[in-house]
């Protein structure tokens, strides 16, 4: 036999040692014998009014900081972007924010995003549009939380310095 037809055997012959429990709206992944650890580790999480996203025209350069508050649309160039929820930890309110957006394109029919993006890690779940790229910065708590911190942020595209490379 081959090595790979081998371990193939070896795997389906082997007793599977991770289980699924559903429980209520939670899902609990154990493997084997052990503990659920699942209430000793779990973050708690508040929801914020609004939440501060960064969208970029890729065709121009230009980015552009929005501000989205709960179920109201805001629009950037042909995307109508829906905030449903923006959840941060709750010891933690400018820690690593996650929202719940619908993003539409004007000249589909379908939502081109419909999920939850997470500031930490924007190419986890990200937009997938051809002109456009829309990113989470963070939850705004209230009008005191900063839209942009300093140097986060540049309104025009970066420019190279003069006399380095280029024309």
């Amino acid at each position: 036999m081959r090595l790979s037809a081998l371990i193939l055997l070896a795997v389906m012959a082997s007793p599977l040692s991770a289980q699924t429990t559903i429980e209520g709206d939670n899902t609990t992944i154990q493997l084997g014998n052990t503990e659920d650890i699942t209430t000793q580790t779990r973050a708690q999480v508040s929801s914020a009014p609004a939440a501060q996203l960064r969208g970029l025209d890729k065709l121009s350069g230009a980015s552009v900081d929005l501000q989205s508050t709960n179920l109201k649309p805001v629009e950037f160039g042909a995307l109508e972007i829906t905030m449903h929820d923006c959840r941060y930890p709750k010891d933690n309110p400018s820690g690593d924010a996650y929202v719940r957006l619908t993003i539409l394109d004007r000249g589909l029919e379908k939502p081109v995003f419909d999920g939850w993006m997470v500031a930490s890690s924007p190419a986890l779940s990200a937009l997938d549009h051809p002109r456009y790229d829309v990113w989470v910065i963070r939850c705004k708590l209230d009008d005191r939380t900063p839209s942009v911190v300093a140097g986060e942020s540049s309104p025009r595209p970066i420019m190279r310095p003069e006399g380095l490379g280029g024309n």
